[in-house]
């Protein structure tokens, strides 16, 4: 083999999966922040687990326009429910904060100044919360929905070697309200 061919090799093995397909089965905490979620972009239905299971909380660009690849996560839709879309990650030993980034999009029926309907984002290991990013509601009126970037970043409390993201939409039985996700990231720091 070449020298070039080495180098070109190398480079190949360096460039990350386009729409963060694939994650380490381990994650190792230095000074960069390390990258946890698979398929943020929510191309492989398989890397998320639905709750109630076959909800059709992945959908693509007939409800939706995605911002990356031809999938988003489509929660909330139908008054009173509770759908949630999860992923188990690791988490590197000493993670000390987390931080979620992405896109997303709040389309809203509801026309009252109150939270009817909210999408809660939280990292949890069984049903304790170790990291909460927060929540979106109903309010403002988004509609027409437009993605917007956002970026949440939390402590990481407790040591599990795992955790689960955890997306939850609760809807009341008011008017409904979709919650759109894409191009999700999700980085642990140790410092």
């Amino acid at each position: 083999m070449c020298s070039r061919e080495i180098v070109i090799a190398a480079l190949a093995v360096a460039v990350p999966a386009c729409g963060n397909v694939a994650s380490p089965p381990g994650a190792t905490c230095g000074a960069v922040p390390v990258e946890v979620l698979a398929d943020g972009s929510f191309e492989a239905a398989t890397s998320w687990t639905q709750a109630p299971p076959m909800s059709g909380l992945i959908c693509d660009s007939s409800q939706i326009m995605p911002t990356d690849g031809s999938h988003v996560a489509c929660l909330g839709g139908t008054d009173g429910t509770i759908k949630t879309l999860s992923q188990q990650v690791p988490l590197p030993s000493g993670a000390k904060t987390a931080t979620l980034s992405g896109q997303i999009c709040v389309d809203t029926a509801e026309t009252q100044p109150v939270d009817h309907d909210t999408l809660d984002l939280d990292l949890v290991d069984d049903t304790m919360v170790v990291a909460s990013f927060g929540q979106y509601t109903n309010q403002p009126d988004h509609s027409p929905c437009v993605f917007m970037a956002f970026q949440k970043t939390a402590a990481v409390t407790g040591a599990p070697a795992t955790a689960t993201l955890r997306i939850r939409s609760t809807l009341d039985a008011n008017l409904p309200t979709s919650f759109y996700l894409d191009a999700l990231s999700l980085t642990v720091s140790c410092q």
